[in-house]
């Protein structure tokens, strides 16, 4: 419901803020930044919340196959081997213990029929839990990618009017640290394939560039995202049908121009 909330809130100050700041487009672009900020933080937790529901639902769908199995095993031997009973009786030292063995396994499979029932009904509402939280997660990356498009455009026109001295744009507010260590970790996963010492040099490298900043753009050169791609050498890129501005796609789109043509393609080293 909370994150729900934060949706329609989002969605009610993107249509909001294209007339608050119709006469102010650099103000424009840092209010729709600041948005895109805000929902790739919510998108992070959502997806760290998604993940721990996936890890709820594996384990209840574990306990309920051993359940299921043991409900079998004492079914089989109440029901479908009535032999076994008689057996338990005379292998018993006396007729009552024998009878209290049988009423022990009868009430073992009682409680195992009751566990799995149990069991049942928690991955039923984990599974409904997890549909609405991929309901909500849907919503918030539509809501994403529409901010997204506009802060492109956004960056498009202040590229073209030149409307400040060439330099690259400094972030609104500095990540916070929940952002810096959810992009650092997209980084590392972007460059596992190159090992520990391509990991550390991208990390140096983005944190150069960029400061860990997604959306951080040069008004001089059009250079955008964490690796500061230019629209050129992006469009040339694998990733190109991503948005530049896509942690994700940026980080595996340096990883593969790092593996093609090595580290001379940026500047900072």
């Amino acid at each position: 419901m909370h994150i729900r909330r934060l949706v329609v809130l989002l969605v009610v100050v993107a249509g909001l803020v294209r007339p608050a700041y119709a006469d102010d487009p650099s103000a424009r672009q840092q209010d729709v930044k600041q948005q895109l900020v805000t929902t790739s933080t919510q998108l992070t937790n959502l997806d760290l919340q998604m993940a721990a529901l996936e890890r709820s639902v594996a384990d209840t769908q574990s306990r309920i196959a051993q359940e299921r199995t043991e409900v079998r095993l004492l079914a089989r031997a109440l029901y479908a081997e009535p032999d076994s009973l008689v057996a338990i009786v005379f292998e018993s030292p006396s007729l009552s213990d024998g009878l209290t063995r049988i009423g022990d396994l009868t009430s073992a499979g009682d409680r195992a029929a009751a566990t799995k029932h149990a069991l049942d009904a928690d991955l039923a509402r984990l599974q409904w839990q997890r549909a609405r939280m991929q309901a909500d997660r849907d919503r918030m990356q539509q809501l994403k990618d529409q901010l997204e498009q506009q802060f492109s455009k956004l960056v498009a026109q202040a590229a073209a009017a030149r409307v400040m001295a060439p330099a690259p744009t400094q972030p609104l507010t500095s990540p916070d640290p929940a952002s810096i260590a959810a992009i650092k970790q997209i980084i590392l996963d972007a460059f596992a394939p190159l090992g520990a010492s391509g990991q550390q040099w991208a990390l140096r490298v983005a944190a150069c560039e960029s400061g860990y900043d997604p959306y951080a753009v040069n008004r001089a050169s059009g250079a955008s995202g964490l690796f500061q791609f230019l629209p050129s050498t992006w469009a040339f890129t694998p990733y190109a049908k991503s948005s530049v501005f896509d942690p994700s796609a940026n980080a595996k789109a340096a990883e593969w121009l790092y593996s093609r043509d090595g580290p001379s393609q940026w500047q900072c080293k």
